[in-house]
C-alpha cells in the first residue's frame, strides 16, 4: 500500500501498466520474492519502457508512505523515487529511498534507513532487468550495469561505492566489482554482533584488517563472483 503514487513519461493507458510494473519491482526489491508468472508481463512492460525512452520520453515514478508486508516482513518507506532517462544507446537511472524502517527479518538493524543509486545500462537490456528483478526466468539473461554512485546510510554508518555489475536475478550467477567505502565500520561490526550475525561480524573484522584507511573511514576494491565476496584479494566467509 502507498499513500501516494505518481508516474509521468508515457500515455495514460501505457503509463498505468508501467506504473504497476514499477510497483511490482519495488515490492520484489524489498521482499526478495521472485515469481515466474510475472516474468513475461514484466518483460513486455520493459519493452514498452524501452520504446518510451527511445522516443525521448523520460520515465519518472515516485511513491510516498509505502507500507510493504510479506509474511513476517514489514517495510515502511517514507519516499521512493525512480527516474529513467534516455542517453543514446544507454538508459540512465536514478533510484532513492528515504525513511526506511524494517522489522520481522534477521539482522534488521543492519538495514539502511536511506539509500540512493545512480547507474546506467544498455537500453535494450531494461526489459531483461525488469524480468530478472521480480520474475524468475529460466534463461537468466545477463544485464550489464555501470554503477556510477551508490550510497546507503543508517545512523553514523555510511556505505558508498561505484563499479560494474552483471545482474541475472540469481545471487550465485551475479557478478560485480568496484570500489567500496564504509564510514564507522566499528558501529557496523557492533550491530552485526548484537543481531547474532557472528559470521558477518568476523568477515567485517577481516575486511577492516585488509582495508585502506581514508579520511572518513575504510576503503576496499571488491569483487562478487559465484556467491563469494573478495575484498582486496581476500575472500570473506559470508556463507
Amino acid at each position: 500500500m502507498a499513500t501516494r503514487q505518481t508516474f509521468s513519461g508515457a500515455g495514460a493507458e501505457s503509463g498505468q501498466e508501467l506504473a504497476d510494473a514499477a510497483s511490482v519491482l519495488l515490492l520484489a526489491a524489498f521482499t526478495g520474492h521472485h515469481n515466474a508468472a510475472c516474468s513475461g508481463w514484466l518483460e513486455a512492460e520493459g519493452r514498452a519502457a524501452e520504446k518510451a525512452l527511445a522516443g525521448s520520453h523520460n520515465l519518472d515514478m515516485s511513491w510516498s508512505g509505502a507500507d510493504i508486508r510479506h509474511g513476517k516482513l514489514h517495510v515502511s518507506v517514507g519516499t521512493a523515487h525512480l527516474a529513467l532517462k534516455n542517453s543514446g544507446a544507454d538508459a540512465n537511472a536514478a533510484l532513492s529511498f528515504d525513511g526506511v524502517s524494517v522489522s520481522g527479518m534477521t539482522a534488521q538493524s543492519l538495514m539502511p534507513s536511506t539509500a540512493s543509486a545512480s547507474f546506467s545500462l544498455p537500453s535494450d537490456e531494461l526489459a531483461s532487468l525488469m524480468a530478472a528483478t521480480a520474475g524468475k526466468s529460466a534463461s537468466l539473461p545477463a544485464v550489464h550495469a555501470t554503477i556510477h554512485s551508490l550510497t546507503a546510510q543508517r545512523d553514523t554508518i555510511v556505505l558508498s561505492g561505484n563499479g560494474r555489475a552483471t545482474l541475472t536475478g540469481e545471487t550465485g550467477s551475479t557478478s560485480a566489482g568496484g570500489h567500496l567505502e564504509v564510514r564507522d565500520i566499528s558501529a557496523l561490526i557492533d550491530r552485526a554482533r548484537q543481531d547474532n550475525q557472528m559470521k558477518l561480524a568476523a568477515a567485517l573484522i577481516l575486511a577492516r584488517m585488509v582495508s585502506h584507511k581514508i579520511t572518513d573511514g575504510n576503503a576496499w576494491d571488491t569483487t562478487w563472483e559465484g556467491g563469494i565476496l573478495t575484498v582486496n584479494g581476500v575472500p570473506l566467509p559470508l556463507k
